[in-house]
């Protein structure tokens, strides 16, 4: 499904940079095109999160052609983890208490935004030039 495809490289885009913003900002001068406000906002976050994650959910259930997983892996994973790295970050934001698995997915996930947001960013520019080669 073509838009699926699409959706998925724009959410995996701009999840990337939303994650990575504190590094990229400065190196690639982000709020000339985009307004940096918008990427420190919680409910962007989530509603970014939420999106990612459902779309990495349905990039990993939808088939193409006949590699019914294994065509759309990176993207997918890609996109479950973004969203629920946005998600915990939301989450952390808004409560001062966390529970053990949430405080387990901080450390794992939010310690690590950047790193997690750069490679998402590379995923989705990798899978938008090559929409069809296995894995990506």
């Amino acid at each position: 499904m073509n838009q699926i495809y699409l959706i998925s490289v724009v959410v995996n885009l701009l999840a990337g940079v939303t994650l990575a913003h504190e590094f990229l900002e400065p190196r690639i001068r982000l709020s000339a095109v985009f307004n940096s406000d918008l990427f420190e906002t919680p409910r962007f976050w989530f509603g970014l999160g939420a999106v990612s994650f459902i779309t990495g959910f349905l990039k990993l259930i939808s088939a193409q052609a006949d590699m019914p997983v294994i065509g759309d892996l990176l993207p997918a994973v890609a996109g479950l983890v973004m969203g629920i790295t946005l998600l915990v970050q939301f989450y952390r934001h808004r409560t001062e208490s966390l529970p053990n698995a949430v405080e387990t997915l901080d450390k794992v996930f939010v310690a690590n935004r950047t790193a997690v947001g750069i490679v998402g960013a590379v995923i989705a520019l990798v899978h938008l030039v090559f929409p069809r080669v296995l894995f990506l």
